[in-house]
């Protein structure tokens, strides 16, 4: 047998006239490598036990029959249990290899039948046997002799499905599609934390506070400017610009792209379209600022962004530099596509 493949085989007889022949047969299916099953792990007595053996049967990929002095138990039809097994497994198909006492005058008495209908029986039951593939014996270590190159030549002609070990069962075409699953199923999961991180970069708080009550539209927003006056001395203003306004200003820049902060951290990080905000607030206090150096807080604009991500407009996001690495930055979402085309379009 296959040091792989290990096969199950049924082992049917007569059991007390025959201990020492079950003992070297199941002895020799051992030694094949083969799993031995048989009547003495569950005594045919009634109809159910018969479903059960005729079950062990179906699941096994050999069936051995010895025929020795007796004809055995009685089932139900008349039959003894060993000719109702042999029956069955010639009937599902099963390689059957039959194993006959030779000598059957040198059994001792005490081994044989005691009725004439029962010696009938049992010839009838031997000539059948001997029929089908079969072999002799006189002893029982003959018998397991017998047994053994039996199962080895009938494994090799007509192979079974047997069984295996759970680690030896898969191919290589099995590991390579196991392997193939694998990877989809980490893409699928790199997929489902991308969609999870972009629903999540997209809005965080519409849960806990309504997109309706956030300010938005023509609400306005107060920017805190900045600069030295006349006399160089620091002077704040806050600008109003509306929602929209911001998303007029900023939106450009995003539209199709991902943009980012630069520039270093001591000399201050911007989004490039900081300065097309800062040029709308001089725009509106021009006669006060002039044209002299102005800042706004940083803050504010961080605000900014974070209102503008939790109305829908834009969100967090990630794309590829020139040399291949990765930068996370913001850009419009589609809605803050659509918003933004309706308050730069030109109408009637």
């Amino acid at each position: 047998m296959s040091g792989v493949v290990r096969y199950q085989v049924f082992l049917s007889s007569t059991f007390e006239d025959l201990r020492e022949e079950r003992q070297q047969a199941t002895q020799a299916i051992l030694e094949t490598g083969g799993f031995p099953s048989g009547m003495e792990l569950f005594p045919a007595s009634d109809d159910s036990q018969w479903h059960l053996i005729k079950r062990v049967i179906d699941e096994s990929d050999y069936y051995i029959v010895i025929v020795g002095g007796k004809y055995g138990s009685i089932g139900p039809d008349g039959r003894s249990f060993t000719e109702m097994e042999y029956d069955y497994a010639v009937k599902q198909g099963i390689p059957v290899l039959g194993f006959v006492r030779d000598d059957a005058d040198n059994i001792p008495s005490k081994f044989t039948e005691k009725t004439e209908d029962l010696r009938v029986k049992l010839n009838s039951f031997r000539e059948k046997v001997l029929t089908r593939v079969c072999r002799k014996y006189r002893t029982p270590a003959e018998l397991g002799m017998a047994v053994m190159k039996s199962l080895v030549s009938e494994s090799r002609v007509r192979p079974r499905v047997g069984w295996v070990r759970a680690d030896q069962a898969r191919t290589e075409v099995d590991m390579q599609r196991e392997r193939e699953l694998f990877e989809k199923l980490e893409a699928a999961r790199a997929t489902n934390d991308e969609l999870e991180r972009k629903i999540r970069d997209m809005s965080v708080l519409t849960d806990d506070i309504p997109r309706e009550k956030l300010a938005q539209g023509d609400d306005e927003f107060a920017f805190t400017v900045i600069f030295r006056d006349e006399s160089k001395q620091y002077e704040s203003i806050d600008v109003n610009i509306t929602w929209n306004d911001i998303l007029r200003i900023i939106g450009p820049s995003m539209y199709g792209y991902v943009v980012r902060k630069t520039g270093t951290y001591n000399n201050g990080q911007r989004y490039p379209f900081q300065s097309a905000i800062e040029h709308n607030l001089r725009s509106k206090i021009i006669d006060r600022v002039q044209g002299r150096k102005m800042d706004i807080d940083q803050l504010q604009i961080d605000t900014c962004i974070f209102q503008l991500k939790e109305l829908g407009l834009i969100m967090f996001d990630e794309s590829e530099n020139d040399d291949g690495s990765m930068f996370r930055g913001i850009t419009l979402t589609k809605s803050g596509e659509r918003h933004l085309t309706i308050l730069k379009t030109i109408q009637k």
